[in-house]
């Protein structure tokens, strides 16, 4: 084996040893982005319900307000809620005693 032949065979060693270092670097960020990604796709999936939670509240929120609206059954239904409370808040008392 020559001189060149060696320092051919050094610069291939140290070639291969940076391009392993480079290979490791990459695999270690892909792991990091699936993580990342994954915790991305949770948050979204939690936004999600979020969101259909919040719109659930909107109809009912749009149905106690239609309820409320309408002029002639206004007072029926404040009636009506105000007898429910009454009963809850005689359920509650006899609760406590």
């Amino acid at each position: 084996m020559t001189e060149e032949d060696r320092l051919l065979l050094n610069d291939l060693k140290s070639n291969m040893q940076q391009l392993f270092s480079a290979y490791k670097k990459l695999e270690q960020e892909k792991k990091n982005l699936q993580l990342e990604f994954e915790e991305l796709q949770n948050k979204l999936e939690n936004l999600e319900h979020e969101k259909s939670e919040i719109g659930q509240q909107n109809e009912q929120l749009k149905i106690a307000n239609q309820l409320l609206s309408q002029n002639d059954e206004s007072s029926e239904a404040k009636q009506k809620i105000n007898f429910l409370i009454r009963e809850i808040d005689k359920c509650i008392a006899l609760l406590n005693r």
